[in-house]
């Protein structure tokens, strides 16, 4: 059995309560978070410490203990990542979810976490949410200030609690988090971690990242996914660092972030890197950030020709890393220790196995089912929609993605199980079609799907969306693919379109392209583009 192993054993997790007095008194000045879309505000270590103890004071006053929830609706602020950090000092359990994303699923979802309090951001229309929602303690978030007198909502009603210490009311193995799926597909899952999970997590991911007391990142994805919480709330919190928030990525003002904030690591996504290689903003090189260490890019797999353009282009070293919400952080690079290509080894606590159809483990280059085990990082389990929870499987979690675990140990994405193409018996990941046109001077990006054919089963087709100003027809890539690829790899037909379809975390949409394949053209429409030709879909 061929395994990737990182250090397993888990450590006597700290509360969350003992971690931030722990920071408060090192580092009392040194800010937790600076806020760049409230003109630059910033939570020091020694006030969230404060904070803390007053949100505590309330929630015991309330009733709210081990267990019980306090839901969160609001975008990335001081205020949001206040609150999150100090339910879990508090021990209660933190529930988040995007209300952008989850619109549709929101009262259900509200439903099923029946909080005892409800913290909402005012502005993003949940005034019927409130009216529709079981009985509860529904309080606007408001705007904290050093000063009780600038204090709004939520922060006004604790401006004047005690800010004396409070022991934690949790357990380890207490609900410590809750958070939801895009449900961009699907009904959105309800995934629980513990305080000892979400810790593990945390601590991992300040080891992979390397994080130093009084370090600097930066991140603008929303704090109601599991990435940006490990990276940028949790992993800060742990090691005394800072992060450095803004709501939403702005390419011209991204290198000035960087340069203006003495920012040491950044997080990014594929579609980040794609925009700033395709109009890159003054100031975004090595030269011109000198204490950047790394960027770090995950949420979906980064192409291996855009990851050697960027470096090319900007001389700052980019990573990557990846996870699941079931397993947690997976595998990750260590910033220069990078291996271009992989997704880098186990995160500390995991184990990665890799399964054929079969459920046996495959040796090493072999490519199967990734398969996470370890514990450290496993949510607990799923909360479901009528309240129950369905505990996730103890022998780990099967991801659905497809990889292999090359001689040094580093992990490779291939696909993804579900988009797997067979072709006349013969599996193909669509991935690694895409990679092949994506190396292509003309393309800016491309999907591959498996389409239904009377002999094969199914047939390799892609879409492709082209570079600005850039031509080039369905023949000369395919000719392109055939040079790189087996024949039964390579695509039989193109389509071209403008954009390529993403679902809510801007990754490609292989769904929304396969129904748009099945879907009758318009008798009106041109038709699909065929070899040879270079008409757009």
């Amino acid at each position: 059995m061929l395994t990737a192993v990182a250090e397993t054993s888990r450590p006597d997790c700290p509360s969350f309560r003992d971690v931030l007095a722990g920071n408060a008194r090192s580092w009392p000045d040194r800010p937790y978070v600076i806020s760049i879309d409230q003109e630059g505000r910033a939570l020091s270590y020694g006030q969230l410490w404060k904070l803390s103890n007053r949100v505590a004071h309330h929630l015991a006053s309330a009733g709210i203990g081990a267990g019980d929830r306090v839901l969160l609706l609001a975008e990335n602020s001081i205020e949001n990542m206040a609150v999150f950090v100090s339910v879990l000092r508090h021990g209660a359990t933190l529930a988040t979810v995007h209300v952008e994303m989850n619109g549709a699923h929101l009262a259900e979802i509200v439903r099923a976490i029946a909080p005892k309090l409800v913290l909402y951001q005012d502005g993003l229309g949940l005034e019927a949410l409130r009216d529709q929602a079981p009985p509860g303690d529904w309080r606007p978030l408001g705007e904290w200030r050093a000063e009780a007198a600038g204090c709004t909502g939520f922060f006004a009603d604790i401006a004047t609690l005690p800010e004396d210490d409070l022991p934690s009311v949790a357990g380890p193995d207490d609900a410590g988090v809750i958070f939801y799926t895009s449900g961009t597909v699907a009904r959105p899952k309800g995934v629980i971690q513990t305080h000892a999970t979400a810790w593990c997590n945390y601590d991992a991911t300040a080891d992979y990242l390397g994080l130093q007391p009084g370090d600097r990142v930066l991140d603008c994805r929303s704090y109601s996914w599991l990435s940006a919480q490990h990276m940028s709330l949790g992993a800060p919190l742990v090691a005394g660092a800072t992060c450095v928030m803004a709501k939403h990525f702005s390419r011209s003002r991204y290198a000035a972030w960087l340069k203006e904030h003495d920012v040491d690591i950044g997080f990014v996504v594929p579609t980040m890197v794609n925009i700033l290689l395709e109009d890159a903003p003054p100031g975004l090189s090595a030269a011109t950030l000198p204490r950047l260490r790394f960027l770090t890019c995950s949420s979906a797999p980064l192409l291996e020709e855009q990851w050697r353009r960027f470096e090319d282009r900007f001389g700052i070293v980019l990573a990557q890393s990846c996870g699941s919400s079931e397993a947690g952080n997976t595998a990750a690079h260590r910033g220069a220790d990078r291996k271009i290509g992989t997704i880098g080894p186990p995160q500390k606590y995991q184990v990665i196995r890799i399964l054929d159809a079969d459920g046996n483990d495959l040796p090493q280059g072999r490519t199967g089912e990734i398969l996470v085990t370890g514990g450290k990082q496993q949510a607990f389990g799923y909360l479901m929609p009528d309240g129950t929870i369905d505990r996730t499987p103890a022998e780990g979690h099967r991801t659905g993605d497809l990889g292999f675990i090359d001689s040094d140990g580093h992990l490779h994405i291939t696909g993804r199980v579900k988009e797997l193409i067979i072709r006349g018996g013969v599996n193909i990941a669509p991935l690694e079609v895409d990679a092949v046109l994506a190396g292509h001077d003309a393309v800016a990006e491309a999907g591959t799907i498996g389409v239904p054919h009377p002999i094969y089963g199914e047939e390799v087709v892609s879409y492709v969306a082209l570079k600005p100003g850039r031509s080039a027809d369905a023949a000369e890539l395919i000719a392109h693919c055939a040079g790189r690829l087996p024949p039964f790899k390579t695509p039989k037909a193109i389509y071209f379109l403008d954009v390529l379809p993403k679902n809510a975390r801007a990754k490609l949409d292989r769904t929304a392209l396969s129904a748009r394949h099945a879907a009758p053209a318009p008798e009106s429409a041109p038709p699909l583009s065929r070899p040879g030709t270079g008409s757009r879909a």
